[in-house]
């Protein structure tokens, strides 16, 4: 019997989550509640409707389709009470600016697997899958039942993690995955659970297992005022040079969720915040290179 899963979205050519052309899974929920998150759609573990003010027309299509009339027109505004949405899709679906979209949708695997070789073209050429989020982990069930039809067909398969979970999940997944992302968010048990909500033992003695059972890349968010200094490199290059680690890629902050974050009606921490600038981020790599972990800059 097939598991069903609670997906974000399916986007198609992806080219910046793993090597070569990609589809990613985007799963929905996610453990963890990372303040610079920029997917903060899929941080819930129930569906979540996004509401876009700036690309609504007024054209009150979405109105007229809604069954528990959740969706009305006040003062040149449109106006979504979520307490009475029953998240049906109907609104997205009609809407023709993309003005309303909804994150969290079941699905079978059979569904989304056929979405994803939609793209079976791309696969052959060093591309393939990548389950995304959120957090994947979470429905490792259903990752390993699509990963298992992905691999049926010789498809490369990657799970991007923050490795918060019971190692049992990844058990799940391992004999059909053949790369995973491993974020590491923080160097210090305390601020980890301050500041993401998570238990960093758990994500270490996951990390040691892990890199022993399946190919990893650790990757690390930089954010500005958080951990963009050499202290924390050489904290995170020490622990990651005792687990032989032989790769770490840092992640410069971006601000490209923050209209996420307004379609969610949330306040966002960094909207102000600058990226780092590329010398800064190229000085931390050099750092993390003298630990001989091979480190490199995603663009």
């Amino acid at each position: 019997m097939s598991n069903k899963g609670c997906i974000s979205k399916i986007q198609h050519f992806s080219l910046g989550d793993g090597p070569g052309i990609r589809t990613t899974v985007f799963m929905q929920g996610c453990n963890l509640n990372c303040p610079w998150c920029h997917n903060p759609e899929t941080i819930s573990q129930k569906p979540a409707i996004l509401c876009y003010k700036t690309k609504c027309t007024l054209c009150g299509l979405c109105g007229k389709v809604c069954p528990n009339n959740a969706i009305s027109f006040k003062n040149g505004e449109r106006v979504v009470d979520k307490s009475l949405c029953n998240l049906c899709g109907n609104c997205e679906e009609l809407c023709p600016e993309d003005a309303i979209l909804i994150s969290g949708k079941e699905m079978t695997a059979e569904e989304v697997f056929c979405e994803i070789m939609k793209d079976s073209d791309f696969y052959s050429d060093s591309g393939g899958v990548t389950f995304s989020g959120g957090e994947p982990m979470l429905q490792a069930d259903f990752c390993a039942e699509v990963a298992k039809m992905c691999k049926d067909k010789n498809i490369h398969i990657l799970i991007d993690t923050a490795g918060c979970v019971p190692y049992k999940n990844f058990e799940k997944v391992i004999p059909y995955c053949d790369m995973f992302y491993f974020d590491i968010k923080a160097c210090d048990e305390e601020e980890f659970l301050k500041t993401c909500g998570g238990s960093l033992s758990l994500v270490k003695e996951n990390l040691k297992r892990l890199l022993k059972d399946s190919n990893v890349v650790v990757r690390m968010p930089i954010i500005p005022g958080y951990n963009n200094n050499e202290e924390y490199i050489k904290r995170c290059g020490e622990f990651l040079g005792e687990l032989n680690v032989k790769r770490a890629d840092l992640l410069p902050f971006h601000r490209m969720g923050k209209n996420k974050y307004d379609g969610l009606g949330l306040s966002y921490r960094y909207s102000d915040t600058k990226p780092p600038e590329t010398q800064e981020i190229e000085k931390l790599a050099d750092l993390m290179k003298s630990y001989d972990i091979n480190c490199q800059v995603e663009r």
